[in-house]
């Protein structure tokens, strides 16, 4: 499995990208693309991990922009 998210720019990618890290999301952005992050998990992820990294990622968007 492998997502994409597209933000307005780089900056706000970045920023929103540092959040999650903070918050113990493992995330990168596409070296072509420095505006989109990459969502990368592993196959054998638990439902609880997929609902806590998408509530992080959320969380993270709502206090940046």
């Amino acid at each position: 499995m492998l997502l994409a998210v597209e933000f307005e720019n780089e900056k706000i990618n970045k920023q929103i990208i540092k959040n999650c890290i903070e918050n113990g999301i493992i995330t990168d952005w596409f070296l072509y693309a420095p505006h989109m992050m990459r969502i990368a998990p592993p196959l054998n992820c638990s439902k609880e991990i997929i609902e806590y990294t998408c509530h992080t990622i959320i969380k993270s968007c709502n206090q940046i922009i």
